[in-house]
């Protein structure tokens, strides 16, 4: 079985090819372009370095966010198209259970991503990734009390890791390779939850907030405008 996985959440456009339970390609790339602009030529030239063609690909696995708001509708348009396109199952996993995956350790782990204006997307995962503290949208504040209430040594993964790094108490910060990059996390999961059904047409993003533009509208109808 071959099986893309595409991650668009953060600045870093991820396309990773597995085949028969081996990961063949891995392709990361952190730049200024849009995903809209990087994406499909990067799973074309990923297919044509592995000598393969998009019909190849038995399932594809999407991060459905938490994360860019914009990034997240251009990863999971692209991703719906392709297994409609090929009749192919599409396998939606969270942002931050990809992060989590990308340690093996028995600590608690800690993904995060950076929502700005001192908040985090974030959760807590025990060893086996069952969830200890629910993805959700959190001032860092409050995310972090919740996490050093645990009293338990955790594993803080992120690229914001380091930059909050100080509100954890038993926080352990992991090095840059395990704090972005998820694709190959992504195929571990697709392969752990590809006899799973899902429904192609009521697949979406996971923004876990209201974009900007609906929050400026709320606010304007809460004024009268």
């Amino acid at each position: 079985m071959n099986i893309l996985a595409i991650d668009t959440s953060t600045m870093i456009s991820t396309v990773t090819i597995a085949s028969d339970g081996e990961i063949i390609g891995d392709f990361n790339v952190n730049q200024q372009k849009t995903h809209s602009e990087s994406l499909v030529p990067m799973i074309e030239s990923l297919l044509d370095l592995l000598g393969m063609d998009i019909k190849d690909i038995d399932t594809y696995v999407i991060s459905k966010g938490p994360g860019s708001f914009t990034g997240l509708r251009i990863g999971m348009t692209i991703a719906k198209t392709l297994a409609q396109a090929n009749d192919k199952v599409l396998i939606p996993v969270s942002t931050l259970l990809a992060l989590a995956n990308n340690s093996s350790s028995d600590r608690l782990k800690v993904p995060m991503i950076d929502a700005r204006g001192n908040r985090i997307y974030g959760a807590v995962y025990d060893k086996d990734f069952n969830e200890v503290i629910k993805e959700d949208l959190y001032t860092i504040d409050v995310f972090s009390k919740l996490v050093n209430d645990l009293n338990n040594e955790v594993e803080l993964i992120g690229e914001v890791a380091s930059k909050y790094g100080d509100f954890f108490s038993n926080g352990r910060t992991l090095p840059l390779s395990f704090n972005n990059c998820i694709g190959k996390s992504l195929i571990k999961i697709g392969l752990e939850t590809c006899d799973q059904s899902y429904n192609l047409y009521k697949l979406s993003p996971n923004y876990l907030r209201k974009s900007q533009a609906e929050r400026e509208l709320l606010n304007d109808k809460k004024n009268g405008n």
